[in-house]
């Protein structure tokens, strides 16, 4: 109890309204680097694992944001151009939760969140019945509970009591269209010759329309997002219940599938031939329609995106629980590769020209319609995304 008071207190909760048996749930506003680092490191994560800052194993230069993880995480020091540089991310918003109990019943399942602001849970007792569930993805976890109660019974559930987890990347959008083939134009009419009382040149066939475009291939799936850091810690009332364990599962984010190729530009309409002449009793004939154009194949699928190496979490427990936490992890994979895009339509072949002569005379023939084009072919799938995402690392120490 006056732990979970004390921790309150940080928090600037009601005390009052805690010990009446309300909960609080509030986001408060972080104005600067240290003040989440007092929020969310309470020594675990650097008493567990001094190896583990990015800092210790990375080759290349840390990203500001690296630097502001290994800071309030492992208490890592950062520069005054460092701390110039984060001043642009306050303030930051925490969700901050405390509640003297806290009961999941049972198959109930309780979401922190995902890809959102830190969460900070502060309980006094939480009682966990058969089949619920906690889960949080891609969001920054600090927990306290000073009791934890884990029980048994027929209600199903998953396979884990806390999950911590990444997010699948994006798919892009389809890439783009190819470019449609031209339209053919028209033939010319047919002539008349001698003052236009005799016929001259047959109407003249449409020119074929144009072949399109392959359509452009698919963008690389988008990067997994990782499982990020947590920090659980449970008080001197320790692991009980029926259960008498705690199962903890972490998994990273499974790389997005690879975006759709562009579909197959469309085969451009054929010309329509031109029509033949009416030179007094005599005419000329129709031009025949011009050939539809060819739809051309679609753009091959992209690339699936890689999954994303997940962070660590760190579990303190009474002196002598250890083992009552179940550590299980599993691999992100990488994304499927993306689509194919469909094929280009096939262009309409043209009309033929209409025939010349007049009512009582001789009719010249009528020109035949254009063949329509092939439609394209479906690009190929894209491959699959190679690199995978291994789980972060999941520490436990006991208090002393």
């Amino acid at each position: 109890m006056e732990n979970f008071l004390k921790k309150a207190t940080e928090l600037g909760h009601d005390i009052q309204k805690l010990k009446d048996g309300q909960g609080i749930d509030q986001i408060i506003k972080v104005d600067n680097i240290s003040k989440l680092k007092s929020l969310l490191n309470d020594g675990t994560s650097a008493t567990v694992s001094s190896s583990n800052p990015m800092s210790s194993s990375k080759k290349t230069p840390l990203t500001i944001v690296e630097k502001a993880h290994d800071y309030v995480f492992y208490n890592c020091t950062l520069t005054d151009k460092d701390h110039e540089q984060l001043k642009s991310s306050f303030p930051m918003e925490v969700r901050t939760i405390s509640l003297l109990d806290k009961t999941l019943a049972p198959g109930e399942g309780w979401d922190l969140g995902t890809s959102t602001t830190p969460v900070v849970i502060n309980l006094g007792t939480l009682t966990m019945e058969a089949g619920s569930s906690i889960k949080i993805a891609n969001t920054v976890l600090n927990m306290s509970v000073q009791t934890l109660i884990r029980n048994v019974g027929n209600t199903p559930g998953t396979n884990y009591d806390l999950g911590i987890f990444g997010v699948t990347g994006t798919t892009p959008s389809q890439a783009d269209h190819g470019v449609n083939g031209g339209v053919g134009p028209s033939g010319a009419g047919g002539t008349c010759s001698s003052g236009g009382g005799i016929a001259g040149d047959d109407g003249q066939p449409g020119t074929d329309g144009g072949n399109g475009g392959t359509g452009s291939q698919g963008l690389t799936g988008n990067y997994g997002f990782p499982s990020l850091t947590a920090t659980i810690k449970i008080g001197s009332g320790g692991i009980g219940g029926s259960a008498n364990q705690f199962v903890i599962y972490t998994r990273s984010g499974d790389g997005g599938q690879g975006g759709q190729g562009g579909k197959g530009g469309n085969g451009g309409n054929g010309g329509n031939g031109g029509n033949g002449a009416t030179c007094a009793c005599e005419h000329t004939n129709g031009g025949n329609g011009g050939n539809g154009g060819n739809g051309l194949s679609g753009g091959d699928g992209g690339i699936g995106g890689d999954a994303t190496k997940g962070n660590d979490v760190y579990v303190t427990v009474p002196k002598g629980q250890a083992s009552k936490i179940v550590k299980l992890s599993s691999v992100a994979n990488p994304g499927n590769g993306g689509l194919g895009g469909p094929g280009g339509d096939p262009g309409k072949g043209g009309s033929g020209g209409s025939a010349g002569g007049a009512s009582g005379c001789p009719i010249g023939s009528k020109g035949s319609t254009g063949k329509p084009g092939s439609a394209g072919n479906t690009g190929n799938n894209g491959k699959a995304g190679t690199q995978t995402g291994a789980p972060g690392t999941i520490y436990v120490n006991e208090s002393i």
